[in-house]
């Protein structure tokens, strides 16, 4: 994995947090002062950076798998243990603290149904109950599974790629599509196939750029216009934002790699690492401690003290945040996720050695 990639996952899931916790110190219910949701209105876009992100890595790490159905078992494992021990843990931690709780209790599903489809990161028409910020995961399962196509034969991935996008063309703009095409006809999966192209042209010869910062300062500005274009609410470019966020990530990343491939490694302070490995930790978890935390401030009366005490919320609830994260990568996460990995990787040497066995 580039370093310089990994911290950008650091500044993409900081921005969703700095998002959420402006939004939510801006609420009447907590704070009430706008101001605070202003600067940071555009930190959502840390997703479509995640998602072309995702796209990038997927094929970079197993472009060797393409049409080799026998690789297929290896790569959903390696998918699953990445995706489902941390996410599991998290929501079934959520959930029965919201069961437990007599105010929260009616805002978790009580439909077993619901509950399963909800673990499985299957697409919802209601979204992502529970962990409201899953919604990602459900795109990013179905870019796996979309792969996990390529891996048994590239062409009838190729032909489920072509329906859906003659699809799109066709009915978008036409009339509201109902679920599950109102899930699929999103401007985000054209995220997941510019990651993708990001990492074809990385790995070709196409690329070899002399000045990658230029390529990164490029994406950055234009981030930054579209950022602006949210926080000043001109909306001028609100049809296109979400695939010019993707063109602005596509250029950062390869702006990043090749700096990284020709020895100039960006954003690879160790605390800028660590930050990067705890980031699906901190995605995950800082949605839930922001509003125990606001509700907590709310019982200490801090709201009282006006601006100065909502100052002293946001930065004591962003410090939480970013602390309890790095907290659970390293004491749940990783070591979950390294058992998971040997279980795995034993397996599949157990299995390889079977028939010289034999």
């Amino acid at each position: 994995m580039y370093k310089s990639l990994q911290g950008s996952r650091a500044i993409a899931a900081l921005l969703v947090v700095l998002f959420h916790l402006g939004s939510a110190v801006a609420l009447e219910k907590y704070f009430g002062i706008g101001a605070f949701a202003i600067p940071f209105k555009f930190g959502s876009a840390g997703v479509e950076f995640f998602f072309v992100l995702s796209g990038f890595i997927i094929l970079t790490a197993h472009r060797n798998d393409i049409s080799k159905p026998h690789r297929l078992t290896s790569y959903i494992s390696k998918r699953l243990i990445r995706i489902y021990p941390t996410y599991w843990i998290v929501f079934l931690l959520v959930f029965f603290l919201a069961i437990a709780s007599s105010s929260l209790r009616n805002n978790v599903p009580h439909d077993v149904f619901l509950v399963l489809k909800s673990l499985l990161l299957i697409p919802q028409e209601s979204g992502a109950p529970v962990l409201s910020v899953a919604w990602t995961l459900q795109y990013e399962m179905s870019f796996y599974l979309f792969f996990a196509f390529l891996i048994l034969n590239r062409w009838v991935a190729i032909a489920i790629g072509l329906t859906l996008l003659y699809f799109y063309v066709t009915y978008t703009g036409v009339s509201p599509a109902s679920f599950p095409l109102s899930f699929l006809f999103r401007d985000y999966v054209f995220l997941f196939a510019m990651g993708m192209a990001v990492s074809f042209v990385c790995s070709t010869k196409i690329m070899n750029a002399q000045r990658p910062i230029f390529y990164v300062c490029v994406g950055a500005m234009l981030f930054l216009c579209v950022a602006m274009d949210t926080v000043i609410d001109t909306n001028l470019l609100s049809g296109w934002k979400t695939l010019l966020y993707g063109l602005a990530s596509s250029l950062i990343i390869i702006g990043l790699v090749q700096a990284e491939l020709k020895g100039r490694v960006i954003f690879g302070q160790f605390w800028m690492q660590i930050l990067g490995d705890s980031s699906y930790a901190l995605y995950l978890i800082h949605f839930s401690v922001i509003g125990i935390l606001c509700r907590f401030s709310m019982s200490i009366r801090l709201d009282k003290l006006g601006f100065a005490g909502a100052m002293i919320a946001y930065f004591t609830i962003l410090c939480a945040c970013l602390i309890s994260s790095v907290a659970f990568h390293l004491w749940i996460e990783k070591p979950v996720v390294a058992y998971l990995r040997n279980r795995r990787i034993s397996s599949e040497g157990g299995q390889q050695k079977a028939p010289a066995g034999a």
